[in-house]
């Protein structure tokens, strides 16, 4: 089969990644040079409910970016009948920034909040440059006089060879 990336020349050796197995040691930087990146990815956020069958118009979105133990927010919206597109840097300037194997990123955290709806909050969610991050929010209705509030909460995992 002809390949075009097995045509390229290997120029660059160094072992940054040496200590994961699915990496070798070919990479297109150095670890002194990974840059922060500039460019910006897309959050879209769906909030419904009865399994997908009717959308929460109304329900606040509030996104943050986290800065060490801190959520700082950068943005929020109500709802409507149709997904909120959020347009956000990769590298927030007010978050803390996280080191990947090829530019720093920031990761963020989303909470929604609705009237008779379950607090919904998603943490550690990271977004790539020019690609659309689609979350499907399905808010709990909550029964009347129901305490302490049940909050629906999600915890993404960072990646192995992502470092804080």
């Amino acid at each position: 089969m002809n390949n075009i990336f097995n045509k390229m020349p290997q120029v660059y050796q160094n072992n940054i990644y040496s200590a994961n197995k699915y990496l070798d040691d070919k990479v297109f930087m150095n670890e002194f040079q990974v840059p922060v990146n500039r460019n910006t990815g897309f959050m879209e956020v769906f909030v419904f409910t009865d399994r997908g069958e009717f959308a929460v118009p109304g329900a606040l979105i509030t996104i943050y970016a986290r800065q060490e133990n801190n959520d700082i927010p950068v943005f929020n919206t109500p709802t409507g009948n149709s997904p909120i597109i959020v347009n956000l840097p990769v590298a927030h300037p007010l978050g803390s920034l996280i080191r990947g194997p090829e530019y720093y990123f920031t990761t963020y955290d989303i909470t929604v909040n609705a009237a008779n709806f379950a607090p919904y909050r998603c943490n550690n969610i990271r977004l790539f440059e020019g690609i659309t991050t689609k979350f499907n929010v399905d808010m709990l209705r909550l029964v009347p006089q129901q305490y302490p509030l049940p909050e629906n909460v999600v915890n993404l995992p960072p990646h192995p060879r992502d470092e804080i």
